[in-house]
C-alpha cells in the first residue's frame, strides 16, 4: 500500500522542491494539496502548475484518510499544523524551521514519543556533497579537536519575489530560527558536540525601515558541550544579485577547514594544504525519500528525530536570547 501524504502550505518557495521530491517516489500517493489564501500562494502554486484540493486544513483533515503531513506554510503558523498532525496520528515533515514556539517544540516530541510517530525537518544540508566531505574530515580526525568555528549564512533581501509574509508581523518570527537552524544542524553534526548555552545574540533591522519589526540582521556566539565556540551571521544584508554561499570557518587543534558553497579548504599543522576527496554520492538521498522511504520501506534514516530536535531547539534559543537580550542562555535539552 501506498504510503499517503497530505501537503499543507505553499508560502515558502522551498515546498515546491519538497513537493516535486514526494512526487518522484512510485511508493507515495500524494492525497490532498491545502492552501488556505490561494491568492497569496499564486506565485508558488503557478511555478509547480498545482492547484489545491482544499482551502481548509480543517477540511482536509476531517475528510482525508493520510499517513504524512507535509507543511510549508508561513513559519509561526507551522508549529500548531504539526501538532495537529501528531494529535491526530499523522507523521510530519517540514520545511526548516518546524516552529517559532519553544513550547510548541516540547509539545511536538512530546507527541511523537506519546503517539509513536515521527517528524522530520528539511535540513538539507545533511544530503550535500560538501557538506558531507565537510563532516567526514572532522569526524575523522582532519583537524583534531574543533575550538572554535563562523558560519556565515548571509542571503539577498528578495524584496519582492521573497513572500510578502516575512514582512508581516508575527509570521516569521525571528532570523536566527529562520536561517540559522542549518548552523546549528551542521555544528552538533561535523563536532558531535551539543549546543549548551547562548552566550549572546542580536537581531536588528539594519535597512528595512519599511517594516520595522522584521530583523533583517542577526548575529549568535555558542558554547557547545566540550567549550568550542561557534559564531554566526545569519543575515539578509547580500546585495541583490551577488553570490551568497554558506561558509563554515572550522579551526582545531591540528588543522583548519573551510567550506564555502561547493569548495573546500583543508589545511593540517605542518602539512600545509591537504588534497580534499569529495564525498562521490552523498548519502540519504534528499530529505524527502530519506524520512518517506524509512516510513514506508523501513530504510534507516540518515537525519534522525533526535538530530531535528536538538538542531532546532538550539536555533530558538538562539532566537529567544536575541530577542530578550538575555547572555549565557542555557539550551534547553529536547
Amino acid at each position: 500500500m501506498a504510503l499517503r501524504l497530505a501537503c499543507v502550505g505553499f508560502r515558502h518557495g522551498h515546498i515546491t522542491s519538497l513537493y516535486k521530491q514526494a512526487t518522484e517516489l512510485d511508493y507515495v500517493q500524494i492525497v490532498a494539496t491545502v492552501e488556505e489564501d490561494p491568492a497569496a500562494a499564486a506565485s508558488i502554486l503557478e511555478s509547480i502548475e498545482l492547484e489545491p484540493t482544499y482551502d481548509s486544513i480543517d477540511r482536509m483533515m476531517d475528510e482525508v484518510e493520510f499517513d504524512v503531513l507535509m507543511c510549508g506554510d508561513y513559519y509561526s503558523k507551522r508549529g500548531q499544523i504539526a501538532i495537529r498532525a501528531l494529535e491526530a496520528g499523522k507523521h510530519v515533515l517540514s520545511d526548516k524551521p518546524m516552529c517559532t514556539d519553544m513550547a510548541d517544540l516540547e509539545r511536538i516530541k512530546q507527541l511523537c514519543e506519546q503517539n509513536d510517530l515521527e517528524i522530520q525537518i528539511a535540513l538539507t544540508m545533511r544530503y550535500g556533497t560538501g557538506y558531507q566531505t565537510l563532516v567526514k574530515i572532522m569526524r575523522d580526525g582532519g583537524i583534531g579537536t574543533a575550538c572554535s568555528a563562523i558560519v556565515l549564512g548571509q542571503h539577498p533581501l528578495s524584496y519582492g519575489s521573497r513572500p510578502n509574509w516575512y514582512f508581516e508581523e508575527g509570521k516569521q518570527g525571528g532570523t536566527i530560527n529562520d536561517l540559522f537552524i542549518h548552523g546549528t544542524d551542521m555544528m552538533r553534526w561535523a563536532t558531535g558536540q551539543e549546543f549548551r548555552k547562548v552566550i549572546a545574540a542580536e537581531a536588528w533591522n539594519a535597512r528595512a525601515d519599511w517594516a520595522p519589526f522584521f530583523q533583517d540582521a542577526a548575529q549568535v556566539v555558542y558554547e557547545m558541550s566540550d567549550g568550542t565556540k561557534v559564531m554566526g551571521d545569519c543575515s539578509y544584508l547580500t546585495p541583490e544579485g551577488s553570490p551568497a554561499p554558506w561558509q563554515f570557518f572550522v579551526w582545531g587543534t591540528e588543522g583548519y577547514v573551510h567550506l564555502c558553497g561547493d569548495t573546500l579548504t583543508w589545511q593540517r599543522a605542518g602539512e600545509g594544504e591537504m588534497p580534499v576527496e569529495m564525498v562521490a554520492e552523498p548519502s540519504g538521498g534528499n530529505c524527502v525519500s530519506d524520512f518517506l522511504s524509512h516510513l514506508a520501506n523501513g530504510t534507516e534514516r540518515w537525519l534522525s528525530m533526535d538530530d531535528c530536535f536538538k538542531a532546532q531547539m538550539a536555533a530558538l534559543a538562539g532566537q529567544a536570547a536575541a530577542d530578550s537580550g538575555q547572555r549565557d542562555m542555557p539550551v534547553p535539552v529536547v
